[in-house]
């Protein structure tokens, strides 16, 4: 078979076309179709042309494959950006990958190098960029009959979106791609974590109650339609709402299957950031279980200095601090504190506030007050992420507490108990 037919027939295949479908788009005879796909007949110009709109690929794809200069040069390009990134070079990544011409790709290629430019970007702080080009990639991915992998980009845009504090932006997102995708992904485990995502949007948003009738309905589609990842993925976020809800033991329940479920494989990327999620309900407990948060810390350790996200290096930091603190090692706590403060000080992340606050905690227990104030006046500025809500009005409240206890003034402790009643609802009735 010529090498030109081989790539129309694996266009249409992954875009989950027929070849009656493909003739129809491309206003063609099937019968065409047919002969092009099997080599019988050769595709002139205008041919090439109308298969290539019709398949999301480009002509100089269908006639040279990733034998393109084009594909070739953006293959170049994702190798050395993956090399600036284990590097610590984030903004040279971004750089490398914005020099890509998309016009000449395939919508296979360019999803992939659109996908490690939001990574890039969201590695350099750069939330709203990232979140930007995951919204482009999961447009050309629908429009390029690509269901699983739009399913795919449209999870990771919920998510930088809920992470950047666009909550209504995040759930608006995850809507609107699954009705977009329809019935052509649906069951998938691609589309079984964007739904599951979906429900920690509404959680961040406050919107609790409507997460958790959401989420156990998924859970039982999921139990009879997905594979086990589209289980504990489910599993996974359903923890969040329990934890929204203050039902700590449900939520370690639910972490606790999905890890079962996962099977422990740390060279799984999600494995170790369920490990954290556990290691931070563990400590979040009533009585807190310091020991067994570290075990999971270090069950998670390696496979997080591997993947090399600073993000998640930082929260694995922060978790770790509040263990030892809680072990009375207040020395050893404020070493990983301070470390992950500092990887987290590019960007506006509300992970940074819950890095800061350990760093208060840390030096709070060593004696140093004034710092610890410093470090907790620091927490404000990512509580201002944080919706309206159960979880922000308890953030503020922990970090009037640690305020007071700190000596900060009173006019700042004030303040932080003010918002904690806003972001309750409640409200004062005077300044």
């Amino acid at each position: 078979m010529h090498p030109v037919s081989e790539r129309i027939r694996d266009a249409r295949e992954r875009s989950g076309l027929s070849q009656a479908e493909l003739a129809r788009a491309a206003s063609m005879h099937p019968s065409y179709v047919s002969h092009l796909e099997r080599g019988v007949r050769g595709p002139g110009d205008s041919a090439l042309e109308r298969l290539a709109r019709a398949l999301g690929v480009t002509t100089t794809y269908l006639e040279q494959g990733e034998r393109s200069p084009a594909y070739l040069a953006s293959e170049a390009s994702v190798v050395r950006a993956r090399q600036l990134l284990r590097a610590g070079r984030a903004t040279d990544a971004v750089a490398e990958l914005a020099t890509v011409e998309h016009e000449s790709l395939d919508v296979d290629q360019s999803a992939r190098v659109l996908l490690a430019h939001a990574e890039a970007l969201d590695v350099a702080g750069d939330l709203e960029a990232s979140a930007e080009v995951l919204a482009d990639t999961t447009r050309r991915l629908t429009a390029g009959h690509r269901p699983r992998q739009a399913a795919y980009a449209a999870t990771r845009l919920v998510m930088t979106l809920t992470e950047l504090g666009d909550l209504h932006g995040a759930v608006r997102a995850g809507e609107l791609s699954l009705s977009a995708l329809g019935a052509g992904a649906a069951g998938t485990d691609e589309v079984f974590r964007l739904e599951a995502t979906l429900v920690w949007a509404y959680v961040a948003r406050g919107d609790v109650t409507y997460a958790r009738v959401r989420g156990t309905d998924l859970l039982a589609r999921a139990l009879v339609h997905g594979s086990a990842r589209a289980v504990w993925s489910v599993h996974w976020n359903l923890a969040f709402v329990d934890d929204a809800l203050g039902d700590a033991d449900d939520a370690l329940g639910h972490l606790r299957a999905a890890l079962a479920i996962a099977g422990g494989d740390e060279a799984e990327r999600d494995v170790p950031r369920l490990r954290l999620d556990l290691a931070h309900l563990l400590l979040a407990a009533t009585p807190a279980r310091p020991r067994e948060a570290l075990t999971e810390l270090d069950a998670a350790a390696t496979a997080l200095e591997v993947g090399e996200s600073q993000v998640e290096l930082a929260r694995a930091a922060t978790i770790r601090s509040r263990a030892l603190l809680l072990l009375g090692q207040n020395r050893a706590a404020l070493t990983h504190a301070a470390r992950a403060a500092e990887m987290l000080t590019v960007g506006d992340r509300r992970d940074a506030a819950a890095a800061h606050e350990a760093l208060g905690d840390a030096l709070l227990a060593s004696g140093e007050r004034s710092a610890a104030v410093k470090a907790y006046l620091q927490v404000a500025d990512g509580l201002d992420l944080v919706p309206a809500g159960r979880p922000a009005a308890v953030a503020w409240r922990r970090l009037g507490d640690r305020l007071r206890a700190a000596g900060g003034d009173r006019a700042t402790v004030a303040e932080a108990y003010r918002r904690a009643l806003d972001a309750a609802g409640v409200g004062t009735a005077r300044p």
